[in-house]
């Protein structure tokens, strides 16, 4: 829903057993990212753990997904697919501030209007309050850009010792949850600061952000008749796959995997699938579909694709990082833009090493039975998205790490970043926990 990953629960120790490289020009990058997720998947057995994994692939010559592992999907036991889909959490956050974006790029707002000005006239017919009523005077004089930028002082609704608002909505995710039930929720905690004092991770900010959106695609609708494909993607065929879950409806609607929760602050055992949609949090983290058109989103926005999301100058906006100072953002060291962030697929760096492979610009994501991490490499050229069906962060974390570690390996080079070489010849030789 809602909370990005850069570093996993479980930091897991991997040690090379062997070095027998194959020839790397003798394989695809294709058939060495299957062995990536075959080996992740066959490790997590190894812990007791059940999961799939996706990875999509998008360069100016390649795009690919790869899959592997098993679910169980309503009591049949199945292979995974590269057609399945899958939950993104907060790799939704991008798409937007896309959409926000393109509203500035067409001229109906500007970053430094306030995000009451235009949300306000929406949220008092819709819901009866305004952002000041809600939050208090000081959140209700943010920016737009403020709070695209997480400098809005909107607090959060995550942001509760032991995630009790999370747990409820998971244990009783049967029933409809409107995204005002988190808006709400977030707006019985003191802001984090007056706007522009800090920089603070709140997913409840980017569900503002879903209102203002929502105000100026069907002004008289409500919040539920947004369509977040048409507001931030100008050419949806070209990741069609990707849908935006409203209120209404269960999540299976569009998601074809079942997920496993493992945070026991939320509620460990879960299986997630036949929830409703509204679980989500809305537009802070209810993207779905397949891993390659995540990655062909992320191909558009930030590589050099031919069909552009929004103008260079807004990108410019949304890529200027600057470190989260307050919350759990600042203790994870999160560098974050406008719907971006500097993420590291890498377990150790050190001097010895090629950083440039470790670090990429995207978001990651974690929601309830899924986690996943996204963005585009400018060491690679090239996008991906790597999604697991556990909200255990360590898997998605590790197969990206590996993915990188082998890309290097493909180009003669070699990178250590603490989860094992990958073109080997045995399977089990390359990591050991």
């Amino acid at each position: 829903l809602k909370s990005v990953v850069i570093i996993p629960r479980v930091s897991p120790v991997m040690k090379v057993l062997s070095t027998v490289a194959i020839a790397a020009s003798a394989r695809s990058l294709h058939s060495i990212y299957q062995q990536v997720v075959n080996e992740v998947v066959a490790w997590a057995k190894s812990n007791g753990d059940d999961i799939a994994i996706q990875l999509g692939w998008v360069s100016k010559d390649l795009a690919f997904t790869v899959a592997s592992g098993e679910v169980t999907d309503r009591l049949v036991r199945r292979a995974v697919t590269t057609h399945d889909t899958w939950l993104y959490g907060s790799g939704t956050k991008p798409v937007t501030a896309v959409a926000v974006m393109r509203l500035v790029d067409a001229g109906v707002l500007k970053l430094n209007d306030t995000l009451a000005e235009h949300v306000d006239p929406f949220l008092r017919r819709d819901n009866g309050t305004t952002v000041a009523e809600l939050f208090g005077d000081s959140v209700a004089q943010a920016t737009v850009g403020q709070v695209v930028r997480m400098a809005g002082g909107v607090p959060d609704f995550e942001d509760s010792a032991g995630d009790p608002f999370d747990r409820e909505v998971l244990q009783d995710g049967y029933k409809e949850w409107p995204v005002y039930s988190f808006i709400r929720y977030s707006a019985q905690q003191k802001p984090y600061c007056d706007p522009g004092q800090c920089t603070a991770y709140s997913s409840t900010g980017y569900e503002l952000l879903g209102l203002l959106v929502a105000a100026h695609q069907h002004p008289a609708g409500t919040y539920t008749d947004l369509n977040l494909t048409t507001a931030a993607l100008p050419d949806p065929a070209r990741m069609p796959s990707l849908r935006f879950l409203g209120k209404q409806g269960p999540l299976a609607q569009a998601l074809t995997i079942p997920g496993q929760a493992a945070n026991p602050a939320w509620g460990s055992g879960v299986v997630v699938q036949d929830q409703t949609a509204s679980i989500l949090g809305w537009t802070c983290g209810n993207m779905v579909g397949r891993a390659q058109d995540v990655a062909q989103f992320f191909w558009d926005l930030l590589g050099p694709s031919d069909s552009r999301l929004v103008s260079e100058e807004s990108l410019a906006f949304m890529r200027n990082y600057q470190p989260m100072t307050t919350g759990w953002g600042k203790l994870a060291h999160i560098t974050y833009g406008a719907g971006l962030m500097i993420n590291r697929a890498a377990f150790k760096l050190d001097n010895s090493t090629d950083w440039h492979y470790a670090y990429y610009e995207g978001h990651g994501g974690e929601t309830y039975g899924f986690s996943s991490n996204q963005g585009f490499s400018s060491k690679a050229q090239a996008a991906f998205s790597v999604v697991t069906n556990t909200d255990n962060t360590t898997y998605a974390a590790v197969a990206a790490c590996r993915m990188m570690v082998a890309l290097a390996e493909t180009r003669g080079e070699q990178v250590d970043y603490g989860c094992g070489k990958v073109i080997i010849d045995d399977v089990f030789a390359s990591f050991l926990v």
